[in-house]
């Protein structure tokens, strides 16, 4: 399995403190039976928009090389892809023009887009078309667990049909941010809405890398194949900067 949407290098956001347990969230992930994690810190350390705060495209690549160099100290056997979460607002497009925003493995494909707790900006729409306009897919960030989504989803699939992708969190399948969430993630799965299931890990304990009982429980719901795309296949297409059919 991919884990598409992992935080896992420290001291970049609200993921591990250090090294020791960013390297226990690598443990858990391989034991899971994830071979392939994408680190994506928030673009900002504290999700607010403070240009003092940015995490630029380079430190997250040194980061993510520190964590490759340790991981093959230790022995665990997890590659690493890198990426980052950006929230919608107008400065991530001055960003990306300069080359201080991460898209996913660095393909200028794929951006992971997180709304705000409790807001879907007016400009969300303009934001994603200019995005897509400059060939960028967003790939919207657990919508399942925001309560304007889950409140009116049809903004959500307008923005699906706008050329947007739907991540669900491997959590929100298990209960994890309980039952309402579950109810309707399940109804984006099985309405075919959601293209990827990552663990949006942020520790070893209250957030772990795991995706194994998530992808057992989309089986059941959705079969082999249709599982296999979302822990797996689409991760892959994505991390290869390949389009989605």
């Amino acid at each position: 399995m991919i884990d598409l949407h992992v935080h896992i290098l420290p001291g970049l956001d609200d993921g591990p403190a250090g090294w020791e347990g960013a390297l226990e969230m690598a443990r858990l992930a391989a034991a899971d039976g994830i071979t392939t994690v994408t680190a994506t810190p928030h673009l900002f350390a504290r999700r607010l928009v403070e240009m003092s705060r940015l995490n630029p495209a380079d430190r997250i690549l040194a980061a993510a090389a520190e964590l490759r160099s340790r991981l093959k100290e230790a022995g665990i056997a997890l590659e690493v892809a890198v990426g980052c979460e950006a929230p919608l607002c107008p400065e991530m497009l001055e960003l990306l023009k300069d080359g201080r925003l991460l898209t996913v493995n660095g393909h200028g494909r794929y951006l992971f887009l997180e709304m705000p707790d409790t807001a879907i900006p007016p400009a969300t729409e303009e934001v994603c078309f200019q995005l897509l306009s400059r060939g960028l897919t967003p790939i919207l960030a657990h919508p399942e667990r925001h309560p304007l989504f889950r409140e009116k989803p049809e903004r959500l699939i307008r923005l699906l049909h706008l050329g947007c992708l739907a991540q669900v969190t491997a959590g929100s399948i298990t209960g994890d941010f309980g039952w309402r969430v579950s109810r309707f993630t399940r109804k984006l799965l099985q309405a075919g809405l959601v293209r990827v299931v990552a663990s949006d890990a942020h520790d070893s304990r209250r957030r772990p890398p795991e995706l194994s009982q998530a992808a057992a429980r989309l089986r059941r719901w959705l079969g082999e194949a249709k599982a296999q795309a979302l822990v797996l296949d689409n991760p892959r297409k994505i991390l290869a900067g390949e389009p989605l059919t």
